[in-house]
């Protein structure tokens, strides 16, 4: 008895650094959030927090800037998801085809957004791409006699343009799940396709989907909760402009803490978005081991 409960524990000593360090990092500052949340602080008078209870919730639900933060933000990580989802898979499918050559020196191209630094690639993306006269794009658009529009300073094109840029930094890691699942499904699977009159186009839909169908969860989880908390890349293209129209609720967030100064708020606001995103994973986790248990 003592024995098996010995082979029991063994694996628990292995991990508790682990959780230690995971409940100092991740733990502590969570319970100071909610904690936050749930007083009135204002950095100004930091020492005074009253406890307010769920009025900080009830202010940011009766907010419209608030709702108007969920809504881009929404609109943000649904354009990123479907961007990175799309092409990832596409990209994926067609370097996996044997007739490509230099695959390595392709793969490694298409990682190089992903290792660039969120700042970096948006100040580059608003330099070189999006910039009304010298951009790429009204270069581009220019030479075809399209109109060239102030693609950040515009409320109708910013946020699309914040969606193209973030997604371009998140698809290299999509491409690199799918390729790697690709090289998984036997070759007899497109052999018995082709014999069947099946083109690239069928192969894609009938044989790979459904063989990638774990791989795009696991995708979807990781770009969803990348793009729904990220502030790097969307600061560094428009500050949250023109007007709002690109505020997104880690932005709306960081205004009210720094420069409201009102961290009860902004606090409640990020602990908004953990609840949102933890719902998504539950959400996530479920459809995932229903998906393991019908293969």
């Amino acid at each position: 008895m003592a024995d098996r409960r010995t082979r029991f524990t063994r694996g628990w000593w292995f991990i508790l650094p682990g959780l230690i360090l995971m409940t100092l990092i991740v733990g502590v500052p969570l319970v100071m959030g909610l904690n936050y949340s749930l007083r009135q602080v204002f950095l100004y008078d930091f020492a005074n927090q009253p406890f307010v209870g769920l009025d900080n919730y009830a202010r940011a639900l009766q907010d419209p800037l608030y709702i108007n933060s969920l809504r881009v933000t929404a609109i943000f990580t649904a354009g990123c998801l479907a961007i990175c989802l799309t092409f990832g898979i596409l990209i994926a499918f067609l370097l996996s085809a044997k007739q490509v050559k230099f695959r390595a020196t392709w793969l490694a191209l298409f990682l190089v957004p992903f290792v660039m630094t969120p700042v970096v690639g948006g100040i580059a993306w608003r330099l070189f791409i999006w910039q009304q006269e010298f951009g790429v794009i009204n270069h581009i658009a220019g030479l075809l006699n399209l109109p060239q529009p102030y693609w950040l300073l515009d409320r109708e094109t910013a946020l699309i343009a914040a969606i193209i840029s973030n997604s371009w930094q998140l698809t290299p890691l999509a491409i690199l799940v799918f390729y790697a699942a690709l090289t998984t499904i036997p070759e007899e699977l497109f052999e018995a396709g082709r014999v069947d009159g099946a083109g690239p186009m069928q192969a894609l839909w009938h044989i790979v989907l459904p063989m990638l169908k774990p791989h795009i969860l696991f995708v979807t989880i990781i770009v969803v909760t990348s793009a729904f908390r990220e502030f790097d890349m969307v600061w560094a293209l428009t500050g949250g402009g023109p007007g709002r129209a690109t505020t997104v609720l880690s932005i709306f967030a960081y205004n009210r803490g720094i420069s409201a100064q009102d961290m009860g708020m902004a606090n409640t606001v990020a602990f908004t978005m953990f609840i949102i995103m933890a719902t998504f994973a539950w959400i996530y986790i479920t459809l995932y081991r229903r998906t393991e248990v019908r293969e």
